[in-house]
């Protein structure tokens, strides 16, 4: 290498001394390049996250109007696998252009062009420097070899800002899959809970990532708290060493609009290898309701929205599994004397429009509020325990048949009807919900067959 070049590399080696890639360094560098090796133009493209290669800098020396942007895949796939390759490519204006020379000539409106590729480690094209002549010109061995070595270094450089955009591509990728993915997520310091991240939607309710960065959890979500939370899982998500194990899942309720989620904390390492906690969660407001709903379906009568069957056998277990010795409960079973004859004489609705009055009625008297059920059809059942006696049962019942006396006002007229009433008393009469509601229908049946609106107590069958 000559006096000379050794003073353009050692004079480009001061230009791109920086650690930090700047566009005016970028455009003396190329200034320096064309004057050096006799080129009317150099350009330089970068890919965008569109995949397209942009204008970032440019020097020309002659009016001509390069492309702000094109596709690599105008070219050939072997062309640019070609193009990655090689330290440079050489196109001189000629009848053996091939299709890919005649396209980068045609596109930038020259008759010779250097091209050179900025690749990353897997040979992925990433931006293109171009030097343009207007006249073709052969160079001397000397000359390429030169002008490699200077790329080289330029090609360095620029692959430094390549990098960097590479880098923020993908993390803006990320940063997107995380935004729109429906799920909540933040991430804190295993030890001080400290916010390390968040993405937007679960910044959004507490108004902005602003609100999270370098603030501890609790203050951000619970800032009533003074300190760490009692229900925080970290200690679900670590072993005895340290060490992160397995994903901890829970439900929680957002206190100040009642959204529900399902959460998933875990441990890992972050970025600088410290240990950190990661809560991600979805909202499953919509799951819970529908959960509730079927809940409520599977319990709760659809007409009188009194409890079930199903509800009353399993608070009748509950209630038997913790009596003690010396307890009494008892078991009260409703049967409409005539009700059928409700509809046959003015109509299901009307007969529908008399149970929902009924359950009203049975859900207003204090000794009932919270213990009647409806069995199915025109039966209703109520479980009292407590310190009440039988004379309590018979004076419920006594007011219950004076109400009776009087009419039932429905949309398409007034009824008179009344209630027969069997009454099963634990443990006497049995020890299990389905040998005390077979003692109460006994008694109650037999009560009806003796002319209904009376009460009768197991023990007088």
């Amino acid at each position: 290498m000559g006096r000379q070049d050794g003073m353009l590399i050692l004079a480009l080696a001061e230009l791109l001394n920086g650690k930090l890639v700047e566009s005016r360094i970028i455009e003396q560098s190329l200034k320096l390049l064309c004057e050096a090796f006799t080129f009317d133009g150099a350009l330089l493209y970068e890919l965008d996250q569109y995949k397209q290669m942009c204008l970032k800098e440019q020097y020309l020396q002659f009016p001509f109007s390069p492309p702000e942007h094109f596709v690599l895949s105008e070219l050939t796939p072997a062309y640019c696998e070609l193009l990655a390759r090689q330290t440079l490519l050489l196109v001189s204006e000629s009848d053996q252009n091939s299709a890919d020379e005649k396209v980068l000539l045609t596109m930038f409106g020259c008759r010779s062009l250097v091209v050179a590729a900025v690749v990353d480690e897997g040979l992925s094209v990433y931006g293109l420097l171009i030097f343009a002549r207007r006249e073709p010109q052969a160079a001397a061995d000397s000359a390429e070899r030169l002008l490699q070595t200077a790329l080289s270094m330029f090609g360095r450089y620029v692959g430094m800002r390549v990098y960097k955009n590479k880098l923020s591509f993908a993390q803006n990728a990320l940063e997107s899959i995380l935004d729109n993915t429906g799920i909540d997520i933040y991430v804190n310091d295993f030890q001080t809970h400290d916010i390390l991240y968040a993405n937007k939607s679960m910044a959004a309710p507490y108004g902005g990532i602003s609100q999270f960065m370098g603030r501890k959890c609790w203050e951000v979500l619970f800032p009533d708290q003074g300190g760490e939370c009692e229900f925080c899982p970290q200690k679900h998500l670590i072993d005895e060493n340290g060490e992160p194990t397995k994903i901890y899942t829970w439900d929680y309720q957002r206190p100040f609009d009642g959204s529900w989620f399902r959460v998933f904390s875990a441990a890992f390492r972050w970025v600088d290898g410290r240990l950190t906690h990661v809560v991600s969660s979805a909202d499953i407001t919509d799951n819970k309701r529908n959960e509730e709903l079927v809940e409520y379906l599977a319990n709760y009568d659809s007409l009188t929205n009194l409890p079930n069957r199903r509800m009353l056998v399993k608070e009748c277990e509950r209630r038997i599994s913790r009596t003690q010795k010396g307890d009494t409960g008892y078991l009260l079973f409703f049967d409409i004397d005539r009700f059928k004859a409700i509809n046959d004489t003015l109509g299901h609705s009307s007969g529908d429009e008399f149970l929902v009055q009924l359950g009203q009625f049975f859900a207003g008297i204090p000794l009932l509020k919270n213990a009647i059920y409806r069995n199915g059809g025109d039966e209703f059942i109520a479980i009292i325990d407590g310190d009440k006696t039988e004379a309590n049962i018979r004076n419920l019942a006594g007011f219950i048949h004076r109400r009776f006396t009087q009419p039932w006002h429905l949309q398409k007229g007034d009824i008179f009807c009344n209630v027969s009433i069997g009454v099963a008393r634990y443990p006497e009469d049995g020890q299990t919900p389905e040998e005390l509601l077979s003692k109460a229908d006994q008694a109650m049946y037999k009560v009806k067959k003796t002319g209904g609106k009376a009460i009768l107590f197991g023990y007088e069958l």
